[in-house]
């Protein structure tokens, strides 16, 4: 109207007559525009059964250059109907004057009666236009009551191979599961058996049998003087060990004498080992060689220390060498 008004003062056009047929004539180009746009709801079924699907279609019919906005579809909109799948909008048909869209909303239902679908806005510009309501009526299926099948006899059906396998298969492994558990069981319930205890002689008995066989091989005799000491003071030291429990294989010479000065040793014999000792260091260390009369005397301070500290032989250490001898 506002337009009109300009162009009726620019005319210098008043009078009533030219007003009215002027309003006549916008007015029905309006209408004629809104007559070029229509919408639609149609549903494939308005009767369905229970679960079953179907689908909703929207229309809009309208010229190439109007926009219009489809509705923005829920549930609660369909009548509480459940919404499986809403597709994009598609063009059916297009030409120079029309264009005909279309979206697809498909449906369905697990309760009985009737849904209603109200009027839904399509909206172009300010404009809304409504599509019409609809109705889908849900339905459930009918039994008939009035035919009862009678009730079939039971039928014997032969049994086949493959059962018969099973039932072995099963009848086996059911019985190897009972054997393994009463192995299990008796296993568990067995006593382990206590290992036999190591009978460790007393430290005298190796010794000495040591010092004999070093005896018999007579190596300072065939000039192998350093291997003769190097076995003669090794013997004794782990003697020492085992009697007493000195680190004496580790010690030096020098803490071993310190060590038997300290127990209550003969003068004596202490003075005997202690010339053994050093006699050991000088062939080992210094490369000396003493006279044929030290290398027996070394052997013989060491038996004589073993046999004057060695432990007395108990009833129960008797019974074992004998056994041990056996063996």
């Amino acid at each position: 109207m506002l337009i009109f008004n300009k162009l009726q003062n620019q005319l210098g056009i008043g009078n009533p007559p030219f007003t009215i047929l002027l309003t006549i004539f916008i007015s029905f180009f309006v209408a004629n525009t809104k007559a070029q746009v229509s919408v639609a709801a149609l549903l494939d079924s308005t009767t369905i059964l229970i679960g079953d699907q179907t689908d909703l279609h929207l229309q809009v019919t309208s010229p190439p250059n109007v926009a219009v906005q489809f509705p923005v579809i829920t549930a609660q909109q369909l009548g509480d109907l459940e919404i499986l799948k809403t597709n994009q909008p598609d063009t059916l048909q297009a030409s120079a004057t029309q264009l005909t869209i279309q979206q697809n909303i498909t449906v369905t239902a697990f309760d009985s009666g009737f849904y209603r679908i109200p009027e839904l806005p399509f909206k172009y510009g300010n404009q809304t236009l409504y599509s019409k309501p609809l109705e889908l009526q849900v339905l459930t299926l009918q039994i008939d009551s009035t035919f009862i099948a009678p009730i079939k006899p039971i039928r014997n059906v032969p049994i086949t191979l493959r059962e018969i396998a099973t039932m072995i298969g099963t009848f086996l492994a059911i019985i190897a599961l009972v054997v393994l558990l009463i192995w299990w069981l008796r296993r568990r319930n067995q006593k382990e058996p206590e290992p036999e205890p190591i009978y460790v002689p007393p430290a005298h008995i190796p010794a000495l049998e040591k010092l004999n066989i070093l005896e018999k091989e007579k190596l300072w005799q065939q000039d192998k003087t350093k291997e003769y000491y190097t076995r003669l003071t090794y013997i004794f030291r782990e003697y020492l060990e085992n009697r007493y429990g000195v680190n004496a294989l580790e010690s030096t010479t020098d803490e071993i004498l310190g060590w038997l000065s300290r127990e209550k040793f003969s003068d004596d014999l202490t003075t005997k080992l202690r010339n053994t000792l050093q006699a050991s260091d000088l062939v080992k260390f210094a490369k000396s060689k003493p006279g044929v009369d030290i290398h027996q005397n070394a052997l013989d301070t060491a038996y004589e220390f073993i046999h004057a500290t060695k432990k007395t032989l108990t009833e129960e250490d008797e019974a074992q060498l004998k056994i041990s001898n056996k063996k």
